[in-house]
């Protein structure tokens, strides 16, 4: 699995940008207009996964000295099934981090148990704090979520701390920047 960095306009935008578009909710995404304006920050990754010189899927990562927040990350819809999701997070994981975090959907039907299921598999942990996602744009609402990690966060101080961490770089940071 090959991590290919887009900094700036490529051909795999427009399969990227479908997946997103139909992997995310409105309310749990960017507009990709306004996602395309952040390639140029460096603390914020947005690659293309390859396999076999084929375009699998996408992830959308932030680094900050020793976190990795993964905010978005989708395999293609024809290719599910075929471990790339696996590998692209054993790649991810190999960067140098304290904590890596991950929002997902609280656990309420089959499919954000099956969510959370996969996560665990590749070492993430359910925190037990409630989280709420910060919304994309001001007049947006929030969404309930709960965040994952690679360690366990071990108390709510900490939580506390990674959370607003969260909150200001990926979210509030953007509010007003269209």
């Amino acid at each position: 699995m090959i991590f290919l960095p887009i900094t700036s306009y490529h051909p795999y935008l427009i399969p990227i940008q479908a997946w997103y578009e139909e992997a995310f909710p409105i309310d749990e995404r960017r507009d990709f207009s306004e996602l395309i304006r952040l390639l140029s920050y460096p603390d914020m990754q947005l690659c293309a996964l390859i396999s076999d010189n084929n375009l699998v899927g996408f992830i959308l990562y932030w680094q900050w000295d020793e976190i990795v927040f993964v905010e978005h990350f989708a395999i293609d819809p024809t290719e599910r099934g075929k471990q790339f999701g696996q590998q692209a997070l054993a790649q991810l994981l190999k960067l140098p981090f304290q904590y890596c975090l991950l929002e997902v959907e609280r656990p309420v039907d089959e499919t954000s148990h099956r969510r959370i299921k996969f996560y665990e598999r590749q070492g993430f942990t359910l925190n037990p704090f409630d989280y709420i996602q910060p919304p994309y744009q001001p007049d947006k609402a929030p969404v309930p979520m709960r965040l994952m990690s690679i360690p366990a966060i071990p108390d709510s101080a900490t939580y506390d701390r990674l959370s607003q961490l969260i909150k200001e770089r990926v979210y509030e940071r953007f509010y007003g920047d269209n």
